[in-house]
């Protein structure tokens, strides 16, 4: 059985594993990203990361990996935006991963994009003609899909950017230039940044979570976070029409404090609520890599 190494890089963790054609993760290895030291650092994580699942099986036909920021899929090279890593735009992880690891064939995409790759090949996307999907993490990524067409990476590989959609014209400051952008408030950081807005404390995206019927100023932050993000998905049911929406991403693995809520505003706020199934990813946090190796083999045939 054919087998890939998949490498979902991350703005807080890089997760790698070895996959095989079924989708099955046989080998994992994680990381820190560091991803405030710059973009030669993080390549050094990154290639340490590959390297070490290379001396538990050589016998693998390919490197994929997922990063953050805009990915022009055939360079594989990070384009003028790139995500929550300091300094990682324009960086050229397939030229500097060739460099290392000559002897594999490497291919890169957008992590989202990887993501909702996993989902349509053996995920909670599988059974839809048309999904879309949204990652949240310690950003906001998405995909776009079809079973017809696969991923729609657009003109400028920019397609599924669902989380620089503007939500607040004038808004936060996002990395990408804009001010406003959908990142910058349904993301763990954009969580945490509104819990530091009203209250002046730094808390953990995931503390927050944690209390959120303890502490007033955390249920409200959920509260506006499941109502940011109803809001939106009605706007993108409306945009695409699609048959289903995948939602992944570690925040996800809270859903039972905020997903009922989200769930009842986006029936409050939607014009129709029949035509697009919502549903929670069925990999998670394994479904960048597990989508990355799927990057492999869609690239190799036999």
């Amino acid at each position: 059985m054919r087998k890939a190494v998949g490498i979902d890089l991350g703005g807080t963790k890089i997760f790698g594993g070895i996959v095989n054609s079924q989708g099955r993760i046989i080998t994992r290895v994680e990381k820190d990203t560091g991803k405030s030291v710059g973009s030669t650092e993080v390549l050094k994580r990154l290639e340490l990361v590959i390297n070490e699942l290379l001396e538990k099986d050589r016998d693998i036909i390919g490197i994929g990996v997922g990063s953050p920021g805009f990915i022009d899929t055939n360079e594989g090279k990070v384009l003028s935006v790139g995500g929550n890593i300091y300094g990682w735009a324009f960086t050229d992880i397939k030229g500097n991963l060739l460099n290392r690891f000559p002897n594999y064939q490497i291919f890169v995409g957008n992590d989202a994009n990887l993501a909702g790759l996993c989902e349509g090949w053996i995920g909670a996307g599988k059974d839809f003609d048309s999904f879309l999907m949204m990652t949240l993490g310690t950003g906001v990524g998405g995909c776009i899909y079809t079973k017809e067409k696969g991923l729609w990476h657009g003109r400028n590989y920019q397609a599924g950017e669902f989380g620089h959609a503007i939500l607040y014209p004038n808004g936060r400051k996002c990395t990408c230039g804009q001010d406003g952008c959908l990142e910058q408030y349904i993301s763990g950081t954009g969580i945490e940044n509104s819990y530091y807005e009203q209250t002046g404390v730094h808390k953990k995206g995931e503390d927050i979570f944690l209390n959120y019927n303890a502490d007033e100023y955390s249920k409200k932050v959920i509260d506006d976070f499941a109502l940011d993000l109803s809001v939106f998905i009605s706007s993108m049911k409306n945009i695409f029409d699609p048959e289903g929406l995948v939602i992944g991403g570690g925040i996800i693995n809270s859903r039972e404090i905020w997903w009922d809520l989200m769930m009842e505003n986006y029936r409050k706020n939607v014009n129709d609520t029949k035509g697009m199934t919502i549903v929670a990813a069925g990999y998670l946090n394994d479904a960048g890599i597990i989508g990355a190796s799927k990057l492999v083999f869609d690239n190799i045939k036999d």
